[in-house]
């Protein structure tokens, strides 16, 4: 798959493609149906592309701060395995926000990205002031030959899936919130240097950084699975602080994987977090440290 950002998305040139505008914090079940009736333009010899903005247009505009779900660096990963042949993420700034609907349309969509078909949610908006709508986007459609196909929400446990209803649930109905992505909450990153403590204790794991502005689920112990050269391997993580073995509160995810050994160090994975086991706790001492991971590991076992 073909990423791009900053200038190499303002530069970025093609013809006869078929684009899904949004954008698409968490990548939901919502926005993966949106995806998947992208996917079959490729029978028309069209390359897909979806666009979306590395920063959220709120954020730049009020000068607010939202976490969010999935970095840029886990949607590439993302999209990538969809089969998405190009995501843009366009620079979103003041001056990309002034611009007005029809704007977008001819310059953006028609004459840089040669679009012929485009696939939105029903209530999508763009341009000055969100003043573009589905109608006026498939008006524009007429006028630059495009299609524009804007697909219905997608309801689950009596909610609309969307990414603040999946932010709401993340930390306190996990499962849920799993549910309404359509696959497993995860981070993917580097491997990178911990401790060094979990083999001295019959428990070799992995560590990986939680980028500062990532949302992230309630601390505590999960039931994993880890992602190695295409096989996915069982797992038990630790998303949290650590607090028997150090006093740093530096939040990371400590990951023991089972019936793996090698050296991992510097190598990007990707770690779903599959379902809750407990919350995090500081033990007295080592063993009692060993005994409960042992009974973490049956429970995950007992369960996936």
């Amino acid at each position: 798959m073909l990423y791009l950002q900053n200038e190499d998305a303002i530069q970025y040139q093609t013809t006869n493609t078929a684009i899904a505008l949004g954008k698409f914090d968490g990548i939901h079940l919502g926005h993966q149906m949106i995806i998947e009736n992208l996917l079959n333009e490729k029978k028309k010899g069209r390359t897909t592309l979806v666009f979306t903005f590395k920063s959220s247009p709120n954020m730049i505009l009020t000068g607010g701060s939202q976490k969010i779900i999935y970095t840029s660096e886990e949607k590439a990963y993302y999209f990538s395995e969809l089969g998405v042949d190009v995501l843009l993420e366009y620079p979103f700034t003041k001056e990309f926000a002034s611009i007005s609907p029809e704007e977008f349309a001819y310059n953006c969509l028609a004459k840089q990205l040669g679009v012929r078909s485009i696939y939105v949610g029903e209530d999508f908006h763009f341009g000055k002031g969100r003043s573009g709508n589905v109608p006026v986007l498939k008006e524009l459609g007429e006028r630059y030959y495009f299609e524009v196909h804007a697909l219905s929400k997608k309801t689950m446990h009596g909610k609309v899936i969307s990414s603040t209803t999946v932010r709401d649930m993340l930390e306190n109905k996990f499962q849920v919130a799993n549910e309404m992505l359509g696959n497993p909450y995860f981070v993917y990153g580097p491997v990178v240097h911990g401790m060094h403590m979990g083999g001295t204790i019959g428990f070799p794991t992995i560590n990986q950084d939680i980028p500062g502005g990532k949302l992230i689920p309630a601390s505590g112990v999960y039931a994993s699975a880890v992602t190695i050269d295409g096989q996915k391997y069982r797992a038990i993580s630790n998303l949290g602080i650590k607090p028997t073995v150090t006093d740093s509160h530096h939040v990371g995810l400590e990951t023991h994987i089972l019936d793996y050994s090698g050296d991992l160090y510097g190598k990007n994975l990707k770690t779903e977090l599959m379902f809750f086991i407990r919350h995090e706790e500081r033990f007295n001492n080592i063993e009692q440290l060993q005994k409960q991971i042992n009974d973490d590991i049956h429970m995950m076992l007992e369960n996936i």
